[in-house]
């Protein structure tokens, strides 16, 4: 169905579920982060246990996932080969939860009338290199979001979930 032929109800539908699938992918994600963090200390006799803001951050770099998909970032290689707009998206898209992962750091440390330093220590122990670490993490976990956001395109809204999820 063309989305410009569907009706209110129907558009809002297809957002929230949207949102939900990019929310459940993100925290899963997130999770997993948070559990090796926590595995690695855990061998340097550090006790860490902090997995409760991974849900509310995946809700809020999902909503920012959404607005990008609809500003069209990386839409510029449509046609070209799966491979590329799939690299490309999940390059581009990394990027920018990293910078809005940063900004809510900030703005929290602020609140909290922390230093920048403090609050930038969390996201790959606070040094460039962790942060871009952590950057090429989430551009690697994003391939295969990308790549079935591609091959959905492709082939049609509903054919993947229907390959994928419905018995044959």
């Amino acid at each position: 169905m063309d989305t410009s032929s569907r009706t209110l109800k129907q558009r809002a539908y297809h957002e929230i579920k949207e949102y939900l699938v990019i929310t459940l992918y993100l925290w899963v994600v997130f999770v997993l982060f948070r559990v090796h963090e926590s595995v690695v200390l855990a061998e340097h006799r550090v006790d860490y246990a902090r997995h409760g803001l991974a849900f509310v951050n995946a809700l809020a770099l999902a909503k920012v996932m959404l607005v990008g998909r609809k500003l069209r970032l990386a839409d510029q290689l449509h046609d070209a080969p799966l491979i590329y707009p799939t690299l490309l998206k999940s390059a581009i898209f990394s990027v920018v939860l990293a910078c809005f992962k940063i900004l809510e750091e900030v703005v929290i440390g602020l609140y909290r009338g922390q230093s920048l330093h403090e609050r930038i220590a969390d996201i790959g122990g606070g040094s460039w290199k962790g942060i871009l670490t952590v950057t090429v993490m989430m551009c690697v976990v994003l391939i295969p979001f990308f790549g079935f956001t591609e091959l959905q395109r492709v082939f049609g809204e509903g054919k993947l979930e229907e390959v994928f999820f419905r018995r044959r």
